[in-house]
């Protein structure tokens, strides 16, 4: 079986992140570029950096859950003090504000 790497694949092992890439294991999820003892040893890969939605760690469950749950965006509890009325008036040019 021959494999065609891309231009922008990993140089080092994804399993040990140490060794240089010696060798590339084919499996159901794609390719796994690994060195020598890595691949001898039947190590995993440690992490996927971009799984299928191209965020580590993002699954498809939080994606449809939001960010923060599901519903609307809502005000926090404490907002402060009001703006003031009328709105200050600005500092002259060339000072700092105050």
């Amino acid at each position: 079986m021959t494999t065609t790497l891309s231009p922008t694949a990993v140089t080092i092992c994804e399993a040990c992140w140490v060794s240089p890439v010696a060798g590339v294991r084919v499996t159901d999820a794609g390719t796994d570029l690994l060195c020598r003892p890595c691949a001898v040893g039947g190590y995993p890969r440690r992490v996927d950096l971009f799984p299928p939605f191209g965020i580590y760690g993002l699954t498809e469950r939080r994606i449809e859950a939001g960010r923060h749950g599901s519903g609307s965006p809502q005000t926090p509890p404490d907002q402060g003090p009001p703006l003031p009325n009328p709105p200050p008036t600005p500092s002259p040019p060339g000072t700092p504000p105050v």
